[in-house]
């Protein structure tokens, strides 16, 4: 997936051309359209992205797993999680386009 052109507009008036040039590298190009197309701004998308996941359930139960809101000692009943409710609750704080995820900001 390539940048279109109106993209790449609202990236150089937000970083620059030398700003464009940065983020491209530094990022693939695909993570950056993603990051447009859920209203991420270009100078916000190093503090945004939080990665590629195949599913709002996957990215919930990553989160989960990272800030250790669950405990490794549990076991069932404790691990018997809806993690499409809990998917559905965290996105309101986060955006999702092509797999890519965002805070949203």
């Amino acid at each position: 997936m390539s940048l279109t052109l109106t993209q790449a507009k609202e990236c150089i008036k937000d970083l620059g051309r030398d700003g464009l040039e940065n983020l491209i590298q530094e990022r693939d190009e695909e993570i950056i359209v993603a990051a447009l197309e859920c209203g991420i701004n270009p100078s916000d998308i190093d503090e945004a992205y939080y990665g590629h996941y195949r599913s709002d359930e996957d990215f919930a139960q990553e989160m989960a797993d990272q800030i250790g809101a669950i405990s490794k000692d549990v076991s069932w009943p404790y691990t018997c999680i809806d993690w499409e409710y809990a998917a559905k609750e965290l996105m309101y704080d986060y955006s999702e386009s092509n797999g890519h995820y965002f805070r949203n900001l």
